[in-house]
């Protein structure tokens, strides 16, 4: 299978500027879904920094299990960056293989990386520290899902032209964890590395900034799914460049870092 993997966020934006071609009932009019876009634009790009917590669940195509993941991202908006922002994720994740936290950082030259089982936290591993694009690329591709900095970094970018794959885009009012929502979603055409192929991009009606997401698409006998939500736990907070630099001596106390997390995620506090 020959299949690219098309960033979901900054993809969708694309598609939405020219396509509204969906005629549901349900569907906002065409001057009020280009109103949306808009805003949507606008207040992505005031961000520069963010702090925001992303609940995650994935089943891949070849897998039997889904895989659960909680994260908190902190997020340095660098739209002339290969990955548009730098970044400092500490996640937990729970699967097949068991439960473990990570800890990653990346500053735009390096990116480290460090994985441990919730049971071994204190057990000694060696941390993994990459340079150039394509171990840089390779590193990132493991929790790229967690981040957002092409969806801010995008919207400084933005060309207005229309999506290449011809997506069926429709946006509609949803109710989501008890709120109302936009939420835009694209209808790609089948071919030969995807097919029933569907997005969906939840956008908050205050500030018109993401607050989840999913997605699902068939290929042969298997098939994919994913969905997120996201909360924000600080918008534009004072955040140096000091704080995401990769030192190749960088070490981590992965444990501490755990203890902090869980406090962080059980007191809904915000982090730098």
């Amino acid at each position: 299978m020959n299949r690219k993997y098309l960033c979901f966020l900054s993809g969708f934006v694309m598609a939405l500027l020219n396509s509204f071609t969906a005629n549901a009932q349900s569907q906002l009019s065409k001057t009020d879904s280009a109103e949306v876009i808009k805003k949507v634009l606008e207040s992505s790009e005031k961000v520069n920094t963010v702090v925001y917590k992303i609940d995650h669940k994935k089943k891949g195509l070849s897998e039997k299990d889904t895989t659960y993941t909680t994260a908190i991202c902190s997020l340095y908006i660098a739209p002339k960056d290969r990955l548009k922002a730098y970044h400092i994720v500490d996640k937990e994740y729970s699967s097949s293989y068991g439960k473990g936290f990570a800890y990653m950082r990346y500053d735009g030259k390096r990116a480290f990386y460090l994985s441990k089982l919730i049971d071994s936290l204190d057990v000694y591993r060696e941390s993994y520290i990459a340079k150039g694009k394509r171990k840089l690329e390779q590193i990132v591709h493991n929790y790229n899902f967690l981040l957002l900095g092409k969806h801010f970094a995008f919207s400084r970018k933005s060309s207005g032209k229309g999506d290449s794959q011809g997506a069926n885009v429709l946006i509609t009012e949803e109710m989501i964890n008890n709120k109302t929502v936009y939420c835009i979603t694209v209808n790609f055409k089948d071919n030969e590395d995807a097919r029933n192929r569907v997005e969906k991009l939840y956008i908050g009606k205050s500030d018109y900034l993401p607050t989840g997401g999913s997605s699902f698409w068939q290929w042969e006998n298997m098939e994919e799914y994913e969905y997120y939500e996201v909360e924000y736990l600080a918008i534009n907070p004072e955040i140096s460049l000091e704080e995401f630099k990769v030192d190749k001596n960088l070490t981590v106390n992965l444990a501490e870092r755990y203890k902090v997390f869980k406090e962080k995620i059980n007191n809904k506090e915000s982090i730098n």
